[in-house]
């Protein structure tokens, strides 16, 4: 296990919490839409800063840009959720975007989880409508995510 994996445990057990992006270098993490705004869910419905207490979760988001996906392949959704077990998470990715992803990095900002307020069903993922300094930021990589007991599952277009 990598020194910064080991570093994000220990900001796990301390009670931070997480927030994945692919882009490095954010001073303040400001309030945004949810990307995947829904109005029939309950939590990803306004403008907040979305994060987890799950390192996990956090670092498939973190990892998860489609920049690295071509145009003409790109179509398609993938989701995270809750596996169910304690703490599990589950991503569900297009197959034909494996090629192009498993490669990738990103980076997990730890958060003070003091202004995180509101947990969605299952409670890995929480938000805060105020601007947010982290005080620490670990590079991640895709193969992390596994190795922190989550599980891909793999789509092809016939089970969506």
């Amino acid at each position: 296990m990598s020194s910064g994996i080991k570093k994000l445990i220990k900001y796990q057990e301390q009670g931070y919490v997480f927030h994945g992006s692919s882009i490095s270098g954010i001073d303040i993490l400001e309030p945004r839409e949810a990307t995947d705004t829904d109005e029939t869910r309950e939590f990803n419905i306004d403008t907040a800063i979305f994060a987890s207490s799950s390192i996990a979760a956090s670092i498939i988001f973190a990892c998860m840009g489609k920049n690295t996906i071509p145009p003409q392949v790109r179509n398609g959704t993938w989701s995270v959720g809750s596996s169910g077990k304690k703490g599990g998470i589950v991503s569900k990715i297009p197959s034909k975007w494996r090629p192009y992803i498993l490669n990738n990095r990103g980076y997990v900002y730890v958060l003070l989880g003091d202004t995180f307020i509101n947990k969605c069903t299952g409670g890995w993922q929480v938000k805060s409508k105020t601007a947010v300094k982290p005080i620490d930021v670990i590079e991640v990589c895709f193969g992390d995510f596994e190795k922190l007991g989550g599980v891909i599952q793999w789509q092809d277009d016939s089970q969506r």
